[in-house]
C-alpha cells in the first residue's frame, strides 16, 4: 500500500500546486455622454450594463462615467436621472457607479451656459428652475455635492484579490479623470484634488455664480484645478507627441500609485485611443453624442488574479474597446506578477 500513499502524497502536491484563477473583476467606463440620452441607452446596453428597459444587469460591474454629461444635449435630466437609479441599482447586485465631474459640470455650476441647448432649458420648465436645479439645494446640485468627484482611484482587483495578493491589488488600479492629471496634480493626490474641487464647487452652487468664473473667495488651489492645466481641462495626454505624454504619464501613475490612466474630454472620433504600447494610459472620449457624430463606445477592463504553477501570482488584465454599432475590439493584454 506504499504506493498508494505516494501516489495521494504527489496527487496533493499537484493539486496544491495547480494554477488556479480567483478574482475576477469587470470595470466599463464611458467619455463624455453631453446630454444624449439615445447613445448613452445604447453603449450602456451593448457594454451589458443594463437591459432593454435601462434597469442595471450588470452584477458587480463597476461603471464609471468620466463626466460632461451635461450641455451640447437636451437630456440633462434624463442622465443625471439614470445614474440615479443605476448607482441605486447596482449596488443590490453587488456593482458600483462611479460618477465624475466635468469641466462642463463645473460650467455650468459657475453660470456658464453658452452650450445649453433651448431643449434642454424647455425641459427644466426654463432658466430660473434649471437654476434651482443646479443650486447647492437643487437636485442635481446636491448629486454633484454628494455622488460626483474630479478624480477617482478604482480597483482593478476585488476585496478576494487584496487577501491573497495584497502588494499586487494595491498597486493594480486605475485613475480615472475627466481632462487629466498632470504629474504636477498627481503629487496632490487624489483626496487633495476631490476636496479642492468640492470647495470649488460649492462655492460656485451656494454664490449662484453667473460668469463662469471662480467667484470671488475661491482660494489659490482651487482657482489653479479650474486653470487650463488643471484636472478638469488638461489635454496633454491626448495633444502631446506620444513620447512625452507616456514620460508624463509614467510620472503620474507612479505619484498616484496607479496602473493605468483613463480620461476624456478630447474628442477621439475615430474610437478609444491609447496612447502608449502598453494599457497605462487611455482617451476614451469618442464624442458620442449627435452634437459630435462620434461612435457610441465604453472602455472595458476584465482583471483576474491567476496562481502559477508552485503559487506564483499573476494579474491578467484585458482592455477592450467597446462600441454600441461595430462590436468590440481588443486593446491590450497584459500579465504583471
Amino acid at each position: 500500500m506504499r504506493w498508494w500513499w505516494a501516489a495521494l502524497a504527489v496527487a496533493g502536491l499537484l493539486y496544491a500546486a495547480w494554477p488556479r484563477t480567483y478574482a475576477h473583476r469587470r470595470l466599463v467606463a464611458v467619455g463624455d455622454l453631453h446630454g444624449d440620452a439615445d447613445q448613452a441607452h445604447d453603449i450602456l446596453r451593448a457594454a451589458r450594463v443594463v437591459d432593454e428597459r435601462g434597469h442595471w444587469i450588470g452584477g458587480p460591474t463597476v461603471l464609471v462615467s468620466t463626466g460632461d454629461t451635461v450641455d451640447r444635449g437636451d437630456a440633462t435630466i434624463e442622465l443625471y436621472g439614470m445614474f440615479q437609479s443605476l448607482r441605486n441599482e447596482s449596488a443590490l447586485a453587488g456593482g458600483q457607479v462611479v460618477t465624475l465631474l466635468g469641466n462642463h459640470e463645473m460650467m455650468n455650476a459657475l453660470g456658464d451656459w453658452r452650450y445649453v441647448t433651448p431643449g434642454d432649458l424647455a425641459s427644466f420648465g426654463g432658466r430660473e428652475a434649471r437654476r434651482h436645479a443646479m443650486s447647492a439645494d437643487g437636485w442635481i446640485g446636491r448629486e454633484w455635492l454628494t455622488h460626483y468627484a474630479v478624480t477617482a482611484s478604482v480597483p482593478l482587483l476585488d476585496a478576494q484579490a487584496m487577501a491573497l495578493a495584497p502588494a499586487l491589488a494595491r498597486t493594480h488600479r486605475a485613475s480615472f479623470v475627466h481632462g487629466g492629471i498632470s504629474p504636477v496634480w498627481a503629487r496632490f493626490g487624489v483626496d487633495t484634488i476631490n476636496a479642492h474641487a468640492h470647495a470649488l464647487l460649492r462655492k460656485a452652487l451656494v454664490s449662484r455664480a453667473a460668469n463662469g468664473m471662480p467667484p470671488s473667495d475661491a482660494v489659490r488651489e482651487e482657482r489653479a484645478l479650474w486653470a487650463a492645466d488643471g484636472p478638469l481641462w488638461y489635454r496633454g495626454y491626448a495633444l502631446d507627441a506620444e513620447r512625452d505624454a507616456c514620460a508624463n504619464a509614467d510620472d503620474a501613475r507612479h505619484a498616484l500609485g496607479v496602473h493605468s490612466l483613463i480620461m476624456g474630454h478630447t474628442p477621439q472620433l475615430g474610437g478609444i485611443a491609447k496612447r502608449c504600447v502598453d494599457d497605462r494610459l487611455y482617451i476614451i472620449d469618442t464624442g458620442m453624442s449627435h452634437a459630435y457624430g462620434g461612435r457610441a463606445s465604453a472602455l472595458e477592463i476584465t482583471s483576474f488574479l491567476r496562481r502559477g504553477w508552485w503559487g506564483t501570482m499573476c494579474v491578467h488584465s484585458t482592455y477592450t474597446a467597446v462600441y454600441a454599432r461595430e462590436g468590440a475590439q481588443r486593446l491590450s493584454h497584459t500579465i504583471h506578477c
